[in-house]
């Protein structure tokens, strides 16, 4: 077992550890508490890496100058987001701000007397406020492990094949959640578990790439952050959505995300080392 390997089951089993802990005492997402384990468990790969890093002598590049690509990470998943939507439409039935509102339930009747423009815009501020302040310092710990310490230890197989591997990992380590919690996928808890690996292995190629250009890991918390805040937005605009064909992180965002990655293909060669 080489040092990603066992970084990835380290990080693993301890997340997996606190899951258990969380799921026998609590097991709802729907607790009070669900929100601070969250985190916790975000946390956990972005702490292993660290003391990884610090004991093997890895840099993770955490801090760096604002550039555009940080500006590109804040951007692209309302982008990806919106394309979700357009190639879900055929996939269910769109109603668009209703759906909100009634997400929304009580706090929906303060906005009912703004035009759909305004109430649109005021829900994209919301998802770029949170993407680029708490979201991002959540996601971060997952940048550290994922796209910092697992790249480092994985460059070397080239940037498609690394992305490749990170992406699995990735989507295993949320497999508890989705299954036993029913998170993103709760009406289909088995393929959700399947639908994940897929959706965060179409995602990791533009995160690394975001991690290389920007020269930081903050770009790519950024855009990891931004998307978990616009990502149900995708979803709630659906009627009765079937997770598994509407929205950013089912179908039709795995075309999207495809669609996208046949972009990047264009500017990282099959054959490159890196996204440099």
């Amino acid at each position: 077992m080489n040092k990603a390997d066992r970084a990835a089951v380290t990080a693993i089993a301890l997340s997996w550890a606190l899951f258990a802990i969380y799921y026998l005492t609590v097991g709802t997402l729907e607790s009070p508490w669900f929100a601070a384990f969250g985190i916790a468990y975000m946390w956990i790969p972005g702490l292993t890496a660290l003391w990884l890093a610090r004991r093997e002598g890895v840099r993770l590049p955490v801090w760096g100058r604002p550039d555009r690509w940080w500006l590109a990470a804040w951007l692209l998943p309302l982008l990806l987001t919106a394309g979700a939507v357009v190639v879900s439409l055929p996939l269910g039935e769109y109603v668009g701000l209703s759906g909100i509102k009634q997400l929304m339930g009580g706090a929906a009747g303060e906005l009912a007397g703004l035009p759909d423009w305004a109430l649109w815009l005021s829900l994209a501020l919301q998802i770029l406020f949170a993407g680029v302040t708490i979201n991002a310092l959540a996601a971060l710990g997952e940048e550290l492990m994922w796209r910092g310490y697992l790249w480092e230890r994985t460059r070397e197989l080239g940037f498609w094949p690394a992305s490749l591997q990170i992406g699995v990992v990735w989507g295993v380590w949320h497999a508890p959640l989705v299954y036993f919690l029913g998170y993103n996928y709760p009406q289909h808890r088995f393929w959700g578990v399947i639908f994940m690996v897929i959706f965060t292995t179409l995602l990791t190629p533009w995160l690394l790439y975001l991690r290389e250009r920007s020269g930081t890991l903050l770009a790519p918390a950024i855009f990891h952050g931004t998307l978990n805040a616009s990502a149900g937005l995708s979803i709630y605009v659906f009627a009765e959505p079937n997770r598994l064909l509407v929205g950013l992180t089912g179908l039709g965002g795995f075309v999207t995300l495809a669609l996208a990655n046949l972009y990047l293909r264009r500017l990282v060669p099959p054959d490159a080392g890196g996204a440099g």
